[in-house]
């Protein structure tokens, strides 16, 4: 996607989608994927853009989950300076965090089994859970280098949530936020603060959006009656590994099961 400051680039990661921004001085990756996708993010600045990897001048970290910051702290050792949410390191504190981050890799793994095509293997995601991020941002920060870009907390489907927004061209990364697969855009897994979500959505509602870029997958123009919907239909009741999780994979395994005996 094309606009007159910069282009847009959407980049296929091992489970999701990372958007680099060009400009004709630097680069700024919206999202640092997983660690697998780094070599992935590397490969496309040098080969695809025939630019210096130095011109990534910054990483931008919307959340916590292993798609979306375990790729950061390899940047980081490659000398690129990473900023996300003040708070990121809250979400795998302690052992509740511990166990927090067991599944959402575990879960990770399970929408790869759904997504992967036949070049993609099974390989190991595993991350820093604690982040020295070069950066700490707060709600309507200016981004470090990139001030056309600000940065937005977005709260509900984890503690610390950012959106990245453009108000110049109208344009936001709002990571998992919204999703959507073939029946439309619905509200993510998990969702830890139901009404924080919907009063984020609410603030995407109040702003001029024209673009709304997602992690899963694709950049996308999102009517408001779309997002009434997705708040709709979010739900009241916290959805969280503790009591979701469970159901989820019955859910997963009876359609599994349904699948093979129609096959037969």
């Amino acid at each position: 996607m094309n606009f007159e400051e910069f282009k847009i680039h959407e980049i296929r990661g091992y489970i999701q989608s990372m958007y680099l921004v060009e400009y004709t001085d630097k680069l700024l990756l919206l999202d640092s994927g997983t660690k697998l996708d780094v070599k992935l993010v590397r490969e496309f600045i040098e080969k695809d853009l025939q630019r210096e990897f130095s011109d990534l001048k910054l990483v931008l970290i919307s959340h916590a989950h292993p798609d979306h910051s375990g790729g950061a702290a390899y940047f980081q050792k490659l000398g690129i300076a990473i900023a996300g949410p003040h708070n990121i390191n809250d979400w795998y504190k302690g052992l509740s965090g511990l166990i927090t981050y067991n599944v959402d890799i575990f879960l990770l793994y399970m929408v790869w089994s759904k997504v992967k095509t036949k070049a993609s293997r099974f390989q190991s995601v595993y991350f820093p859970r604690h982040l020295k991020l070069d950066y700490k941002l707060y709600d309507l920060d200016k981004i470090p280098g990139f001030e056309d870009w600000q940065a937005l907390h977005t709260d509900g489907h984890t503690e610390s949530d950012l959106s990245f927004y453009n108000g110049d061209n109208k344009f936001i990364y709002i990571a998992d936020n919204i999703v959507r697969n073939r029946k439309g855009f619905l509200s993510p897994y998990p969702v830890v603060f139901p009404e924080k979500y919907r009063d984020s959505l609410r603030r995407y509602l109040k702003m001029q959006i024209q673009f709304f870029a997602i992690a899963h997958y694709g950049i996308h123009q999102i009517s408001k009656d779309e997002i009434h919907k997705v708040m709709d239909k979010s739900g009241d009741k916290p959805r969280r590994h503790r009591t979701s999780l469970g159901k989820i994979l019955f859910s997963m395994l009876f359609r599994k099961s349904r699948k093979k005996l129609k096959s037969k």
